[in-house]
Parts: structure tokens; sequence; C-alpha cells
């Protein structure tokens, strides 16, 4: 018996040394850390928009005009890279060529805008999802040569074994909103506000994820929020995520996620977005919150009770297999919980817009 323990033992340290390793592997590989897809995104400004006073709508327009192209200084651009940014005039041109009402045309920029973070990350811009030694930045405009990859998410730490978990870094999403929400009721410069403004609609939009406010540890390593939890959907279930605008289903847990409201290109995700959100139910309950921190622990909730919820285990991977199952259940579950952040993030985000845009 007590030679048959050791072997046990030993099997045990052999598995456990594998998985260090194949988790340390993993970490070298870039991941792409997103947070709601651009339909997603869209949703949550098409919830705030028919929240926005009149007032608020004009003053928000035309900040978006002042959003320019940025042009890649890559002559040509670098492999992977794009030769341009889009900006308020690319915006307005998807527009026309999608024949958008005029009547909806504000709506639809503002719902567009509230994608350019996320389109600027992994282009010439310096990236990292590791924060500076900072508590807090001062943003400096759209001539800022960084992403701030680190804004996007708070990434609250918790373990499902007994691994140590590290404090959450800062600067994150929470401070970044505060600090931001601060400088649009201040009197800066409209062009400075302008990018304020379209990183507000933005990380809003990002601290509502459930994923974006947890990075869950096993074996001493974190998940970098579920990038590195592998799925398997159904058949039907990833013929449905694939739809007309997108030809991969997601194999990674954050990516389901993301995309439960719709994939696509921003400019193609438009209406798939518009539906969606009409869809959520209305957002009653938290609206008063004001406070970055509480959406961000909300989240965090969310992610522990649902998204790391059955058939997903403690582990990335299931002990003998490469992926989870993703269940009907599972699904149903996890589309009703992005119907009510989404909405709950537009309704916050009008009250903030409403409130402090100068």
């Amino acid at each position: 018996m007590a030679a048959q323990n050791g072997r046990n033992k030993v099997l045990k340290n052999k598995r456990s040394a594998i998985l260090r390793c194949l988790l340390a592997t993993a970490l070298l590989i870039p991941q792409e850390v997103g947070a709601w897809g651009n339909a997603g995104h869209e949703a949550v400004a098409y919830v705030a928009w028919q929240q926005l006073k009149p007032e608020v709508q004009k003053r928000v327009i035309a900040l978006i005009k002042l959003v320019p192209t940025l042009q890649n200084p890559n002559n040509p651009p670098k492999p992977r890279q794009a030769a341009s940014i889009p900006g308020y005039s690319e915006w307005v041109k998807d527009l026309g060529t999608s024949g958008t009402p005029r009547d909806q045309q504000s709506l639809f920029l503002f719902m567009s805008a509230a994608t350019w973070a996320d389109s600027i990350k992994h282009e010439w811009l310096e990236d990292s999802d590791t924060p500076p030694h900072l508590t807090a930045e001062v943003n400096i405009g759209f001539t800022d040569k960084m992403s701030h990859g680190y804004w996007h998410f708070v990434d609250a730490a918790f373990a499902s074994d007994n691994s140590k978990t590290p404090s959450t870094p800062v600067p994150n999403a929470a401070t970044q909103i505060v600090a931001l929400r601060a400088a649009i009721a201040s009197k800066e410069p409209d062009l400075l506000k302008s990018y304020d403004l379209i990183w507000l609609e933005h990380l809003v939009g990002d601290i509502h994820q459930p994923l974006h406010g947890a990075v869950r540890y096993f074996a001493g390593i974190g998940d970098e929020g579920a990038n590195l939890v592998t799925i398997k959907l159904p058949l039907a279930m990833e013929k449905q995520f694939e739809g007309k605008l997108s030809k991969d289903s997601p194999t990674e847990l954050h990516a389901f996620w993301d995309d439960l409201p719709g994939e696509g290109q921003p400019g193609q995700a438009l209406p798939v977005a518009a539906t969606f959100a009409k869809m959520a139910p209305v957002a009653t309950t938290g609206v008063a919150d004001t406070d970055p921190t509480h959406w961000a622990a909300e989240s965090l909730a969310l992610a522990q009770k649902d998204a790391y919820g059955a058939p997903i285990g403690a582990s990335p991977a299931p002990p003998g297999g490469s992926s989870y199952a993703i269940t009907p259940a599972y699904y149903s579950k996890a589309m009703r919980d992005a119907q009510d952040r989404i909405a709950l993030a537009g309704a916050r985000l009008a009250k903030l817009l409403n409130e402090n845009l100068q």
C-alpha cells in the first residue's frame, strides 16, 4: 500500500509538472484579450443612446466628428498591420455604403465609436496588457503611442485550487473610468475630450463582461480571463456562432463570452448589435450605482458563479481531454447574463454621460 501511494504521488507530481509546462508554454504565445466583440460594444452604445438626453446626444456627435484617422507611420506597413485606423470619416463612409437611414446615422456613429479602443490594438502602437507601476494615467489623446491594453479589464484574481493569488493590478478599467469621467466633466480641449469619450464608451462595456473582471489561478498560473480555458461547441452551436459574418466559432471560454452578442467587423456588426440590444431586458436594478469598482465586483461574482460554472472544471483543460464541452444549458445561462450585463452597461453609460459630459 505504501509503495502504491508512493507511485500515485509520483504520477500526481508528474501530471502537475506537465500541466505547469503546458500553461507556461501557452503564456509565451500572444493571446488576444478582448471584451465583448464589436457587436457587444455596439449593443451597449445602442442601449445608452436611447437614454441620452437630446442635448447630450448632440454633444456626443460633435465630439465623435473630431476622431481622426490614424495613419500607420510604417511605409509600407509591417505584416498584419493596417495602413490606418478608422475614425469619423471612415465610419460615415460605412454608413453611406450600408444604406443606413438618416435618422439612425447619429446612433450608428455612436455605436461605431464604441469599437475604436479595440481597433488600435495589435497595430503599430505599443501593446501591453501589463500595466506600468502607476496608480493612474493621464491620457494625451490621439497622439498617444500606446494602446493601453491593461485599461480594458480588472484582473481580480481567485484560485480554483490552493494557488496564491496576486493583488489586482492598476491602472485598470475601473481606475480609468473614474479618471476619464472626471476628464469629460472638465474644461479640457474638445479634441482630448473626444478621445476620453470613445474610451469611456468602450470601457464601460468592458467592465461589464464577466471575464473582464476575473483571472482564475490553477497550479500557480493565471488563465488570462479564461483565454487559456479551452472549449468545444456542439456542431449546431458552432454554426450558430459562425453565422454570416465569421468563419470560426470560439475555442476559448473568453472568446465564447465575447461573441455571445454576435460577431463581425464594426460596420458589418451594426445591425446585429441593434437586434441584440432590442432583445435585452430594460435594466432597472443597479443603474444608480456609479462606482466602477462595484461594477467590476459584479463581473467577478458572475464569472465565478456562471462563466466558470459547470461544465467548466477547475483546470484550464479537463483531465484526460483537450476541451470542455459547452452544453445548451450553459449557453442559455450565458446568453441571459450577456443580455443583462449589456443592458445594465448601456444604462450606466447613459447616466455617466448625462451627468458628466460638458
